[in-house]
């Protein structure tokens, strides 16, 4: 994987062009092929862009270093890096969401989770506010540094109220922010206005522009074994079977927190995939066990839309599995992305693939088995097992899913059936997969030859 590095020995550079020292700090910078959240959605509003794959995120992190000089655990606060966008790494600052249009190339949003929300963590709000006050700076030289490394004329960047227009209207922020986010660090770069956009001319701006040192990493090999679980309860035989429906409905509960407990036993975390209506009901029991949520649809109906509602019950989930992989009209790409999503799960066939890829800037993760053979065809468990642990050992990577209306076919041997698939492989959750992969395709950032992808 590619990611380009800025080193604290490169102060003086930075000091030389003009940028004040309280501005700088040591950092990694990651170009990851994916919409950055809410991206596409932007695009299409402030660029009327419909096309995914011009659009692209960069992530900057801290120097390890310097983010070991703060508690691992703050990090990974959920409510603090509220957009998520680790991608499983200590030390994220800060992400730009980016258009190419030829040789245009647009930032549509700038923000920092970090910085903008630590007043939830005030034993660490003054370190981190001082410590990471530049990062409108830094982002920035390395946008720039793209946009003149990969030929690009000019660089865009909305006006502080154009941004605040574009922002979400439950949000209360008000223009002093943007303004110190949008307006006041281009003036180092002589932006000028265009229309709702700062109008930034690469080329001349090139003198201030320091390129980060292009470093890559390794992707480690190892054997992943994803395990999900879709959990429904009797929705999904409402209409088919409505005795097991029932019946589903009275074991499902004991079921879903009886596997979380065993997993989490065990020590390992797999992907709950949850039908929205349940949400409420599901998420507490699965994540006091640490486990990872995404969604099931929202109400296991497949001639309706599920993807708004979805969203209504939770904004940040990054995958959807839909229900009997069934890729219905609504599941485009486009429209998996214009929702946030950054992964979808579903069936090897309906993807025809049988190893994680990534298409029209979605992580696309083949399931190749799952429990319905033993209720639909009356497959013995014993016999299930044998062919699962059969396909988990031959596969290099292998992602299967069971059922909590199921449970009563495996739930008393899972804790054996565990134990064998772990002496196996590495299990990884789905957003670890997703992540995994996204690293792995990391475009090459400032300092390296190419265009956006």
């Amino acid at each position: 994987m590619f990611y380009g590095e800025i080193t604290q020995s490169r102060k003086p550079e930075f000091l030389a062009r003009g940028f004040r020292g309280r501005h700088f700090f040591p950092h990694l910078i990651y170009h990851l092929p994916k919409c950055g959240p809410d991206g596409y959605r932007l695009a299409k509003r402030m660029c009327s862009e419909t096309e995914p794959n011009v659009q692209s995120e960069f992530v900057l992190y801290a120097a390890p270093e310097l983010a070991r000089e703060f508690p691992d655990e703050l990090w990974f606060d959920d409510d603090l890096i509220w957009h998520q966008q680790q991608f499983g790494r200590a030390g994220q600052v800060a992400t730009a969401n980016l258009r190419a249009d030829g040789r245009d190339l647009y930032a549509m949003v700038l923000v920092s989770d970090l910085v903008q929300r630590i007043s939830r963590r005030p034993r660490e709000k003054s370190r981190i506010e001082n410590r990471f006050k530049g990062w409108p700076q830094m982002l920035l030289n390395a946008l720039l540094a793209y946009a003149a490394e990969n030929g690009f004329a000019d660089f865009y960047v909305p006006r502080s109220e154009w941004a605040l227009r574009h922002t979400d209207p439950k949000r209360t922020v008000g223009p002093a922010l943007f303004e110190h986010i949008y307006d006041r660090p281009l003036a180092l770069y002589s932006a000028v206005a265009a229309g709702n956009w700062w109008r930034i001319d690469v080329t001349a701006a090139r003198g201030r522009v320091i390129v980060p040192e292009l470093r890559t990493e390794p992707v480690p090999a190892e054997k992943i074994i994803c395990i999900c679980h879709d959990v429904e309860g009797g929705l999904g035989h409402t209409d088919c079977d409505p005795p097991y429906a029932k019946l589903a409905e009275e074991i499902a509960p004991s079921a879903l927190a009886e596997m979380a407990r065993v997993e989490q036993s065990a020590g390992i975390r797999s992907t709950y995939n949850v039908v929205g209506c349940l949400f409420d009901k599901v998420a507490p029991v699965v994540s006091v066990h640490g486990h990872e949520l995404s969604f099931h649809s929202y109400n296991h109906v497949l001639n309706e839309e599920q993807l708004a509602s979805c969203r209504k019950v939770d904004y940040r989930l990054k995958g959807y599995r839909p229900p009997q992989s069934r890729l219905t009209d609504e599941l485009a790409d486009t429209a998996l992305c214009f929702h946030n999503f950054e992964w979808l799960a579903s069936s090897s066939r309906s993807l025809a693939c049988e190893r994680p890829r990534l298409e029209n800037r979605l992580v696309k993760i083949p399931i190749q088995f799952d429990d319905w053979p033993m209720y639909a065809h009356g497959v013995l468990y014993a016999q299930w097992r044998e062919r699962a642990l059969d396909m988990v050992r031959s596969a290099d990577f292998i992602a299967f899913s069971l059922h909590d209306c199921y449970a009563q076919f495996w739930l008393s041997d899972y804790a054996r059936l565990l134990e064998e698939i772990q002496s196996m492989g590495t299990i990884r959750t789905m957003n670890e997969v997703s992540a995994r992969m996204l690293l792995a395709n990391a475009l090459p950032p400032p300092g390296a030859a190419g265009r956006i992808q």
